[in-house]
C-alpha cells in the first residue's frame, strides 16, 4: 500500500464530527499518513475563539487516529487585526494563508490587485518569529513576490497548480516555482480540475503531467499533493479521483512515464513530511505549545 501525505484537505470544516470519525478510519485503510487540516474561514465568518474549538476537535482526532498525522492549519486569517495577534499565536496552526481570492486588510488575493499592508507585514513577522508558516496559496502575484523579500523562511504554498499548462490566477508562474525551489520551499498541486484542464477531461494521467513538468524543470524533492479535498466540488475532481484510494491512479500514470519508486515515494509521501520536519513543523503541532 502507497503511503499518502495531503497538505490541503477542509474536511473539517464540513463534515459532522461523526463523519469526520469514519472519514479518518476510511483514510487510515487508505494508506493517508499525514493531512493539514485546512480551517477555512471566509465563509464561515470565524473568530478566533471558534478556531481553538476546531483545534481543540484536531488533537482530540489525532489522538483516537494515531497512525494519521493531523496538523492543523488555517485558510485566510483576513479576520485578525493588530490586537489579536498575540491570541492568535498562541493557536499555534503549523501555517496560514493571509487572504483568500480577494484583496483585504493584509494582502492581495488572487482575484484582487493589492499587495502587503504594513499589518499584513507586520502579522507575516510576528507568525515566522513564534516558527508559523505563511501559506502562499491564494496570494496573487504582486504579493507573492513582495512576500519573497520579507519572509524569513522557505517559501510554502499548500494547494495551487501550474499557469503554464493552465491560465488561472490561482495558478502559479514557472518564475514563481522556481522561486519556492530556490528556498527548498514546498508546493502541494491540487486536484481542482478548472485549475488543471479542459473541465470534464481532468485524470490521473492529467495529474500524472502536472507532476512531469515539475520534475523536468525543478527536479522532484519540493513537490507534493495539496489535494484539497472537501474544498472542492466533486464534480470538479477528476474524473477518476475522488478519494485517497484513487491516488493510487496517479501513481500508475507516473510509472507510465518512467518514474521509478523512489521519485514517486517522495511525490506522494516524502516531499510534505520532509518539508514538515526539516522546518520542526511537526514538533510545534505535537506540542501545541
Amino acid at each position: 500500500m502507497i503511503q499518502i501525505s495531503d497538505s490541503h484537505n477542509d474536511f473539517m470544516t464540513k463534515l459532522t464530527s461523526k463523519e469526520k470519525s469514519d472519514y479518518l478510519l476510511n483514510c487510515k485503510k487508505m494508506g493517508v499518513k499525514i493531512i493539514s487540516c485546512a480551517i477555512f474561514t471566509s465563509n464561515l465568518k470565524l473568530c478566533i475563539d471558534d478556531l481553538y474549538n476546531f483545534k481543540n476537535e484536531i488533537v482530540n482526532l489525532k489522538n483516537k487516529y494515531k497512525d494519521i498525522f493531523l496538523l492543523f492549519s488555517i485558510e485566510d486569517i483576513g479576520f485578525i487585526h493588530e490586537e489579536d495577534i498575540d491570541k492568535f499565536i498562541k493557536l499555534r496552526p503549523i501555517s496560514c494563508t493571509l487572504t483568500w481570492n480577494f484583496d483585504n486588510h493584509l494582502a492581495g488575493g488572487a482575484l484582487g490587485k493589492n499587495g502587503i499592508t504594513k499589518l499584513g507585514k507586520k502579522i507575516i513577522s510576528d507568525l515566522e518569529k513564534n516558527d508559523i508558516f505563511i501559506d502562499t496559496a491564494h496570494l496573487n502575484k504582486k504579493s507573492f513576490w513582495e512576500f519573497s523579500k520579507i519572509t524569513t523562511k522557505p517559501i510554502y504554498n499548500s494547494h495551487s497548480n501550474l499557469y503554464n499548462l493552465k491560465r488561472n490566477k490561482r495558478n502559479l508562474t514557472d518564475k514563481q516555482i522556481e522561486k519556492i525551489v530556490s528556498t527548498n520551499g514546498y508546493l502541494g498541486l491540487t486536484l481542482y480540475d478548472k485549475f488543471i484542464g479542459k473541465i470534464g477531461n481532468v485524470n490521473a494521467k492529467t495529474i500524472a503531467y502536472q507532476f512531469d513538468y515539475l520534475i523536468k524543470k525543478f527536479g522532484y524533492k519540493n513537490f507534493g499533493l495539496g489535494t484539497d479535498f472537501y474544498g472542492i466540488d466533486v464534480e470538479n475532481l477528476p474524473n477518476d479521483i475522488k478519494t485517497y484510494e484513487d491516488i493510487k491512479k496517479i501513481v500508475i500514470e507516473l510509472k507510465k512515464l518512467g518514474y521509478d519508486e523512489t521519485v514517486i515515494e517522495h511525490i506522494i509521501y516524502k516531499n510534505y513530511k520532509n518539508f514538515l520536519e526539516k522546518n520542526r513543523l511537526i514538533h510545534f503541532d505535537i506540542n501545541y505549545k
